[in-house]
């Protein structure tokens, strides 16, 4: 049985809301799964953290299917954490997790002094390590190479150390990456 305060419409069509959807699918998917619909969601502007508390206080009793997976993952999400600009850096940041890095700053804006730099995918400022992912889509061809190597040379200037990071990376759980970002903290350590 569906609350009223559950439903909406999407072109006359009577639908789930964003919250309602997200505890549901915590009882049919993985909880990475759920973070990349809520990380998508909060992206979209379609709902909010302090939005989904209410509803999960009024929905998620003990044993509800869902509940936990989604309370989890609000519990663990700093509030202040910026999103992620794409599903795929959501993919990057999840990778980073399962190999054992700590949680990196999302879209980190660099400075020298008053003078921004880059705003760059993660970073993990105590280290100046900045990591980009390079979809093929945005990060091929003339374009492309035009405006990234300068902006990757004013990062290195900037002194700190910019990591790429490819889907190969993310499809293939990201072991050597993550063995070249610890290898760069290391160096500042």
């Amino acid at each position: 049985v569906l609350d009223a305060l559950d439903l909406t419409e999407v072109d006359g069509i009577p639908v789930t809301t964003v919250g309602r959807t997200l505890l549901d699918l915590g009882a049919v998917r993985s909880p990475r799964t759920v973070e990349l619909a809520l990380e998508n969601a909060l992206r979209r502007e379609l709902t909010t953290t302090a939005a989904l508390r209410p509803m999960l206080r009024r929905l998620g009793r003990q044993g509800r299917n869902g509940a936990g997976v989604l309370r989890a993952l609000l519990d663990e999400r700093d509030p202040e954490r910026r999103v992620t600009e794409s599903d795929m850096e959501m993919r990057l940041l999840q990778v980073l997790r399962r190999n054992g890095l700590p949680e990196p700053v999302p879209q980190f804006e660099i400075y020298v002094g008053a003078h921004f730099v880059a705003r760059v995918d993660f970073a993990y400022p105590q280290w100046r390590v900045a990591i980009e992912y390079e979809s093929y889509q945005e990060h091929t061809g003339r374009a492309a190479l035009n405006r990234d190597n300068p902006r990757r040379n004013a990062i290195i200037t900037a002194k700190w150390k910019p990591l790429g990071a490819t889907p190969e990376d993310v499809r293939t759980g990201g072991r050597l990456l993550c063995t070249e970002i610890r290898a760069a903290i290391r160096l500042v350590s």
